[in-house]
């Protein structure tokens, strides 16, 4: 059974003024009881989480992306997606997640954080915690944590396990930041990515270093699992 995007609003859902001209386009359509197709979003109501598809987009060096769009900052994130940001919101809007995207605000209202500022610790930005998995098929099944796949070169060990920040990025001058920027996950303070890291040093550009042996080769296809942690 499909669905139009209208079944958003009968779920109680707000969304930003300024998405009205582009989520008309990709229906959303029923799979099962608990199963959403969102465009190439899987949405599980029940599990609490969405999936979707990825690939490898650097295999070395520093990131200060996790995941970005393939417009987005392709020179410093792990992974790219063709899905669009704000599909990756609705679906986690569906979810329950309250993180949403900031009021409309000026351009200038929050100032972007300077990294590495001698003595200067600046706070975690606040969102829903949710964890990040990755899935791919190389001689059946893999799985990876998300933070397996990034040494934290303070400790020289993996970044710590653990749930990231949903914030829901900034919507400025009328512009849901996130879909122009192309900022999913990120691994260095950014109000206009999705989600942020909120680990030690998230204010740090100089800490987070790809490690591939968590991963698969570049040409093979990943499924990035987001999944709503919740008290319930």
């Amino acid at each position: 059974m499909k669905k139009s995007l209208s079944t958003v609003i009968i779920f109680g859902i707000l969304l930003p003024h300024c998405w009205s001209a582009e989520i008309t386009n990709p229906p959303l359509q029923q799979v099962s009881a608990d199963i959403f197709q969102l465009g190439q979003i899987r949405l599980d109501k029940k599990l609490k989480t969405i999936q979707f598809p990825a690939q490898l987009n650097m295999t070395n060096g520093l990131i200060e992306y996790l995941l970005v769009t393939t417009k987005g900052k392709t020179h410093e994130s792990l992974l790219k997606t063709e899905v669009e940001p704000y599909q990756i919101h609705l679906a986690m809007l569906l979810l329950g997640v309250k993180g949403i995207a900031a009021p409309e605000t000026n351009a200038t209202a929050i100032q972007p954080f300077h990294v590495n500022q001698p003595g200067v610790r600046r706070p975690i930005i606040a969102g829903d915690p949710f964890t990040i998995q990755f899935t791919w098929q190389v001689g059946g099944e893999k799985t990876s944590a998300a933070e397996d796949c990034i040494t934290d070169l303070t400790t020289k060990k993996s970044a710590s396990r653990g749930p990231w920040s949903y914030n829901g990025s900034r919507v400025v001058n009328g512009a849901f930041l996130a879909q122009g920027e192309g900022s999913i996950v990120a691994m260095v303070d950014d109000f206009d990515a999705m989600a942020n890291n909120p680990r030690l040093n998230h204010d740090n550009d100089q800490v987070w270093e790809i490690n591939t042996s968590h991963l698969p080769p570049a040409n093979i296809p990943i499924i990035v699992t987001f999944k709503l942690e919740t008290n319930k």
